[in-house]
């Protein structure tokens, strides 16, 4: 096996690797477009055609969607998960400026 078949099989590997990952980005982009517009009120069917898919595979798209996981109400106080309060954030020193 020479260089150049060895360099093929690399770079054919990487752009098989380019191409699952645009698909992958793809295809986040369709399930969030669903989401916003069957949000909006748009019915299943319309987006279905509008996609050339079935009804039924636009309502498995928005079932995949993980929801992102809310703060708990300590974790917004400034308690960590071990109930810890965290310090305070750094504030700027507040500089008051003569108008006169």
């Amino acid at each position: 096996m020479s260089d150049d078949d060895l360099h093929r099989i690399a770079v054919a590997a990487a752009d098989k690797e380019a191409a699952v990952f645009e698909l992958d980005h793809a295809d986040l982009n369709l399930k969030e477009a669903v989401v916003v517009a069957l949000e909006h009120g748009t019915p299943p069917e319309v987006i279905a055609e509008v996609a050339d898919l079935e009804p039924e595979e636009v309502l498995d798209l928005v079932q995949d969607v993980e929801e992102p996981t809310l703060p708990t109400l300590d974790a917004l106080n400034g308690f960590n998960s071990a109930g810890v309060q965290a310090p305070p954030a750094a504030t700027p020193p507040l500089i008051i400026q003569d108008a006169s």
